[in-house]
């Protein structure tokens, strides 16, 4: 299953400590996720990752860095513009009506360019979007 995870999911599959780790590492086993990759999601998780400060953040780092190498991460070739143009449109749509940031309809932008079947995060402002734009496939981690 093709699987556009933002940063909050992602972040818990490759950090044990997280505190969504075992939530999102068994939905993830269990659709056999293949996860789309951007630079904007890379960019962003990068930087996230750098922050950790927990006993296991070298381990997410390296999780992290081994899924790059391998090409685990599926990189799609879209055009940065392209995600900036959509989710200007999504915002202008749904900013008045939903609690959504700017990154957030980056992330839903970005998942309609890639058509996954499924959209995962652990924001519940994000999943709202995401529902409101018809992704399919959308699951919030509770």
């Amino acid at each position: 299953m093709k699987v556009y995870a933002d940063t909050s999911a992602l972040i818990a599959w490759f950090h044990p400590a997280d505190e969504m780790a075992r939530v999102v590492t068994d939905w993830c086993q269990e659709q056999s996720a293949e996860f789309l990759w951007n630079p904007l999601l890379r960019l962003e998780l990068r930087h996230h990752l750098r922050k950790l400060s927990s006993g296991y953040a070298a381990l997410a780092w390296q999780a992290y860095r081994a899924s790059e190498t391998s090409r685990k991460l599926k990189m799609e070739s879209h055009r940065l513009p392209d995600i900036f143009e959509r989710s200007d449109e999504l915002s202008a749509r749904y900013a008045q009506t939903h609690r959504a940031g700017t990154w957030d309809f980056a992330h839903v932008a970005a998942a309609q360019r890639t058509r996954a079947d499924a959209f995962v995060t652990c924001d519940a402002a994000q999943a709202e979007v995401a529902r409101a734009a018809r992704l399919p496939g959308v699951h919030l981690f509770r």
